[in-house]
């Protein structure tokens, strides 16, 4: 007679092997898992190291080759924030931010007023070409060159170096009427202004009560011409 103690060894006898099968596949899915893991990131490294190469050895000395004191030049970012603010552009959203560039002992560097986690003491920034268009956190720069005399041009980079040196924090309220705090493209309308005599050079969007300068009211204005553009 059967053992009925029994039963319930030889049940889980039966199921034992089935239980192997089972987490056999799951560690043939997990490797494989892994492996695709593995190569996803590899290919991504791989790329970024192409996008830096590419910027380093062409992108970078062509700007620098091109640029001189007093241009305009845009950045798109490749954050969230940068994804907002480019589209309070009405017409382009090519670029996200901006800043003047001055060239100081062969270096050429951008001032530019920015806030957030890139920029913790708020207050306008005086930052490498090489740095503020960086691949790992942009995806593409580019150098509007405004129709200026030399006068003018000299003027332009006094009024932007003495903000600067004043330490003017960013606009976090992006308020166009005030002069104490100051957005990135409120600083490059407000110089330029001063440098032409001519609050009018460039055209202000208005969406419903609030008026602000946007990056594409400044790039297409008239009195900028595009010199080089580059996306990467």
């Amino acid at each position: 007679m059967e053992n009925m103690d029994d039963k319930p060894f030889w049940r889980e006898a039966i199921k034992f092997p089935a239980k192997l099968c089972t987490v056999a596949v799951l560690l043939v899915l997990s490797c494989h898992q892994s492996q695709d893991s593995n190569q996803a990131v590899a290919l991504n490294t791989s790329y970024q190291q192409q996008r830096l190469a590419n910027y380093e050895a062409t992108i970078l000395p062509q700007a620098h080759a091109m640029v001189q004191s007093g241009d305009l030049i845009t950045r798109l970012g490749s954050d969230i924030t940068s994804e907002m603010l480019r589209q309070l552009n009405q017409a382009d959203k090519s670029y996200s931010h901006c800043g003047i560039a001055s060239i100081e002992n062969d270096t050429v560097f951008v001032y530019h007023s920015i806030g957030g986690e890139f920029n913790p003491n708020q207050k306008m920034k005086r930052e490498a070409l090489s740095s503020f268009g960086h691949p790992t956190e942009n995806k593409a720069i580019a150098i509007f060159r405004p129709q200026l005399s030399h006068s003018q041009r000299t003027v332009l980079l006094k009024m932007v170096k003495g903000l600067y040196h004043a330490g003017v924090p960013f606009d976090m309220k992006f308020d166009y009427t005030t002069n104490h705090e100051l957005y990135c493209a409120e600083m490059v309308a407000k110089c330029m202004a001063v440098a032409v005599q001519n609050q009018h050079w460039f055209t202000i969007t208005q969406q419903g009560a609030f008026k602000y300068v946007s990056v594409d009211n400044l790039f297409l204005s008239p009195v900028m011409q595009l010199q080089g553009g580059w996306q990467y």
